[in-house]
C-alpha cells in the first residue's frame, strides 16, 4: 500500500529538513569556532547553538508524527482485517 501526501510523508520531509538544518547549524558552529576569537564569532556560535536546538526540537515533533501515523495505520489495518 503505497500512501502518498499523508502524515507519513510530512513527517519524513520534516525529519529530513530538520537533518539539513542541523547540518549546516553545526557547520556554522565549527565555522565560527576554527576562526579567531571575537564578539562576531561567539554570536554566530551562540546563533548555530540555538538553531542546532531548534533542529532537534523539530525532528523530535516530525518523529512523533511519524509514531502517530504509524499507529493510526496500524489502527485501521486492525479495523478493517
Amino acid at each position: 500500500m503505497q500512501i502518498n501526501g499523508s502524515a507519513f510523508q510530512n513527517g519524513l520531509t520534516g525529519f529530513q529538513t530538520s537533518q539539513n538544518n542541523l547540518a549546516q547549524a553545526s557547520s556554522k558552529v565549527a565555522h565560527a569556532s576554527s576562526t579567531e576569537s571575537s564578539q562576531a564569532n561567539s554570536s554566530a556560535v551562540r546563533d548555530g547553538l540555538v538553531e542546532a536546538t531548534t533542529s532537534k526540537q523539530e525532528a523530535q515533533a516530525n518523529a512523533k508524527v511519524l509514531e502517530t501515523a504509524n499507529k493510526t495505520l496500524g489502527s485501521i489495518i486492525d479495523i478493517t482485517a
